[in-house]
């Protein structure tokens, strides 16, 4: 903790616009938590989801997921994780869950967008899933956010999942959400998939959710983790443009993914 705190402390002489987007992400948590105002939803069960994913994006999902390159860039996230260094600064709950990477796949293989978003990198796990199913599709191009947690050489590691042949379609931009996203998505203009994973306060959800959702093309899609804190994606489920959402369960935590489709 006090090694965190040093290190927070040492940005500020030198990079104050990151000290205070860390500082005040810090806040916003610990405000959040004492609050305890969690969010309720509706989790769809395995089956179900892939069901309603299909339903939802007018494809069919279960086919993309049984595709020989969904199984080898889930083998080389698996061989990834396990020659991870010991001394690898990120914690492994920081990664996203195989069922948020496998609805980004599916999602980006139904869509085959020319232009997707992603704020939340860490090692690149959902990363790694996008990019896989760009990759397959032939065309489109992976633009990732990240400030990645604070720790000893944390910026190394940022993407250390992906793999190097999938990385020309792909450009990481560091900083946090909340400065670099509007910018970048009026340079970008309309993208077709937007998916967020970085800090999960309603706040910075509410905000990403704001800017991303008008910058979508009609039919895009908008994919949240870690949906149960705060009533963010709930607010925008609700919104009139709004043709399909749902939630579902994932796998190897006790979180919720959020998926959201845009009227055409």
């Amino acid at each position: 903790m006090v090694s965190k705190a040093l290190q927070l402390l040492s940005l500020l002489p030198q990079k104050p616009g990151e000290f205070y987007d860390r500082l005040t992400a810090i806040v916003e948590v610990r405000w959040e938590v004492s609050r305890g105002r969690a969010a309720w939803h509706h989790a769809l069960k395995a089956q179900e989801d892939i069901r309603l994913l299909s339903c939802s994006l007018g494809f069919d999902c279960d086919a993309w997921l049984k595709e020989t390159a969904l199984a080898v860039v889930e083998t080389r996230i698996g061989e990834g994780q396990a020659d991870l260094p010991r001394d690898a600064p990120f914690g492994s709950f920081h990664n996203g869950d195989s069922l948020l990477g496998r609805i980004c796949y599916a999602t980006a293989r139904s869509l085959r967008p020319m232009l997707v978003v992603e704020t939340g990198v860490c090692y690149g796990v959902t990363s790694s899933y996008l990019l896989q199913a760009l990759e397959v599709n032939e065309e489109g191009r992976l633009h990732s956010i990240d400030l990645p947690p604070l720790g000893k050489n944390g910026d190394e590691y940022v993407g250390w999942l992906v793999p190097n042949e999938l990385r020309e379609g792909w450009k990481l931009h560091r900083g946090s959400s909340r400065r670099l996203l509007p910018s970048l998505l009026r340079e970008l203009g309309q993208i077709d998939l937007f998916v967020h994973d970085s800090l999960h306060t309603y706040r910075n959800m509410r905000d990403e959710f704001d800017v991303a959702w008008p910058a979508l093309c009609p039919g895009g899609v908008l994919v949240s983790d870690d949906i149960e804190r705060n009533s963010a994606f709930l607010e925008l489920s609700t919104r009139p443009d709004v043709s399909h959402s749902a939630v579902f369960k994932e796998q190897n935590k006790d979180s919720l993914v959020g998926i959201a489709v845009k009227a055409k």
